[in-house]
């Protein structure tokens, strides 16, 4: 695997570069978006007949970014996800959020955005530096942020774009 040394101005530039891009599927999903169904997500922890929403969607990546955060500032895992497997994990998540509404998931997107910026740029160029890691490092952030707003967030913008030109 190939590992490299990461710089603080890039990695930084990266996160924000991802919650640009994620933010504007939520603007352009808005209350309306976030609350459709997103087919396919949650796939291995939803129940029967269960469908997971936009702000379902939203609120798992969110979470994950605030495990990341708490790696960042060196915090203890989140006590209720600790030795838990990830099916569970993300169980607890989508029920930590599901019945909030998509104003109070997308106020915590911007307010956990916000807190993980503040503790990167608090960190010094050592901790980007060394030790080498993955390309897509830090990935909770970057690489599964943009996968799931890739496959499931975007489709849901694109689904929505269809109806409308349709007249629906």
């Amino acid at each position: 695997m190939v590992k490299v040394r990461h710089t603080k101005r890039e990695t930084i530039a990266r996160v924000q570069a991802e919650y640009r891009a994620l933010d504007r599927v939520v603007r352009k999903l808005g209350e309306t978006g976030l609350r459709r169904p997103v087919p396919g997500f949650g796939a291995r922890a939803r129940i029967a007949r269960e469908r997971w929403l936009g702000k379902d969607a939203l609120a798992h990546i969110v979470e994950w970014k605030r495990q990341a955060l708490r790696g960042v500032r060196r915090e203890a895992s989140d006590a209720d996800l600790r030795g838990q497997p990830i099916d569970r994990k993300n169980r607890i998540l989508y029920e930590r959020w599901h019945r909030r509404p998509a104003g109070a998931v997308v106020a915590y997107h911007r307010s956990v955005h916000r807190d993980i910026v503040r503790a990167l740029r608090a960190k010094p160029d050592e901790y980007f530096r060394d030790p080498p890691r993955s390309p897509q490092w830090p990935n909770d952030l970057i690489g599964h942020a943009r996968g799931h707003r890739e496959r499931h967030l975007e489709r849901v913008v694109g689904a929505l774009a269809q109806r409308r030109s349709m007249g629906q």
